[in-house]
């Protein structure tokens, strides 16, 4: 079952939790550190209230196996339940503050329907976890709802259901000027180049990370090939992956510096966090490693090479990962891009995708701000064609690059995507079309 793009009614439940919950940020298709659990529609988080709200719609539940027994169903999700609410609580949610929701705008599938309030039953006498069940009848009326404070409140101006009702309302006006045309909406989920075939893939990794609009000077983070030189190193694993191996025994430098230090601050403040650091070498635990644009395009070469290899390991569950490949990296502050950037037309696009003034203002005078903003991740990842594809990050969204041939072998597909975190979004979309025109031209 492919992730979709957010939907109208997505946008509705988040308008919901945005204007009556008072979140102060709404995510869609998040994913939960289960890869086999199907991702969470919508999350909502509120810190002035320290409540999340984990929000699932329904349908997907329909993808269970036919044959898949009642009590099955209702026990997959009990699981669910409880590792969302497990999720919760390792965010630092006291319990009473992690609300888990499944909204009907229709009723589900028969079989889905019938589970869903056992499953309440027994998430609540056995686990002490409320799962709010929304009926179609409550979901008009909070519908409703969301439109009567539409008009009197500021909000997201990406969400697309709020627009459509500024649309009927005739208020198309806004702080930052008109609304945003479907393309502009379409900049925020579609790279603007499109690769020609799956072969393209290893150089466009090389150029989109020496580009001038990426933070390069560090390396970059890839835990997909720190846990696979791992596995080579120490597990069983096919005679082909061989070159593999070496490739990634010569790749990448440890985090430490020789000194057992790490590196210093000047050059640290766009891309590490120190507090992360230190913890991993106090626990003396496994160190992540750094690599170069060009160590990363060539290991991606090689993965590409041998994925039938790594789709026959992961068959027979001696990799224990998801056939995917993930690549860490981030964009300039912003008060390092205007150097090179009109501040003006960085403001510009920030405010005509929905950011916050004061946040962007505040970043844009700060020599070492938040670094959450500015995180993004390139995850390539092997599907097989109409198979569940893993969701954007929570707090994020997911830009899909197009790739015109994207079979990789019989039975395999490949896709390409940017994950980015969404409080700057109109920053994000602008240096991805740079990156974009310096890749073509």
């Amino acid at each position: 079952m492919a992730r979709a793009m957010p939907t109208m009614e997505m946008f509705m439940v988040g308008a919901y939790l945005q204007l009556v919950e008072g979140c102060d940020s709404v995510a869609y298709n998040s994913e939960l550190p289960n890869p086999k659990q199907y991702w969470i529609e919508v999350v909502g988080r509120s810190e002035a209230g320290q409540s999340v709200f984990y929000v699932d719609i329904p349908e997907k539940f329909d993808w269970f196996p036919p044959e898949m027994r009642p009590d099955t169903m209702v026990r997959r999700l009990v699981q669910r339940y409880d590792e969302i609410a497990r999720e919760g609580r390792a965010l630092d949610y006291e319990p009473e503050r992690i609300h888990c929701q499944v909204w009907m705008p229709r009723l589900p599938a028969p079989r889905v329907a019938e589970a869903l309030p056992k499953a309440a039953q027994r998430l609540k006498e056995q686990r002490g976890i409320s799962l709010e069940l929304i009926e179609p009848a409550e979901v008009a009326r909070r519908a409703r709802t969301v439109a009567e404070r539409a008009l009197k409140s500021n909000f997201d101006y990406d969400n697309l259901f709020l627009r459509a009702l500024l649309i009927a309302q005739g208020r198309l006006d806004y702080q930052a000027g008109a609304p945003m045309a479907q393309e502009q909406i379409e900049a925020l989920y579609r790279f603007p180049l499109a690769l020609r075939s799956a072969a393209d893939i290893p150089s466009f990794v090389y150029g989109f990370l020496t580009s001038d609009e990426i933070v390069t000077w560090l390396g970059f983070y890839s835990p997909t090939f720190d846990d696979l030189r791992n596995w080579l190193g120490d597990m069983p694993h096919s005679d082909e992956l061989a070159d593999l191996k070496r490739a990634l025994d010569r790749s990448g430098e440890p985090e430490e510096e020789p000194d057992g230090g790490y590196l210093d601050e000047d050059r640290a403040d766009e891309d590490l966090d120190e507090d992360e650091d230190e913890d991993a070498e106090s626990s003396g635990s496994w160190v992540p490693r750094r690599y170069t644009a060009r160590e990363l395009a060539d290991l991606t070469r090689l993965f590409l090479a041998h994925i039938e290899a790594m789709r026959a390991e992961a068959a027979s569950q001696r990799w224990y990962g998801p056939l995917q490949i993930e690549v860490d990296f981030m964009l300039p502050f912003l008060s390092r891009a205007q150097e090179r950037i009109d501040p003006s037309q960085i403001e510009r696009e920030i405010l005509r995708y929905g950011g916050d003034r004061d946040q962007m203002l505040a970043h844009f005078a700060s020599q070492y701000p938040e670094k959450r903003p500015y995180r993004a991740i390139l995850r390539i990842e092997f599907y097989e064609p109409g198979g569940k594809r893993a969701p954007a990050y929570p707090s994020g969204k997911a830009m899909t690059v197009p790739i015109v041939d994207p079979r990789v072998s019989e039975g395999m597909e490949v896709g390409v995507t940017i994950n980015y975190v969404d409080d700057f979004a109109g920053y994000f979309v602008l240096m991805m079309r740079r990156i974009a025109e310096g890749l073509s031209s």
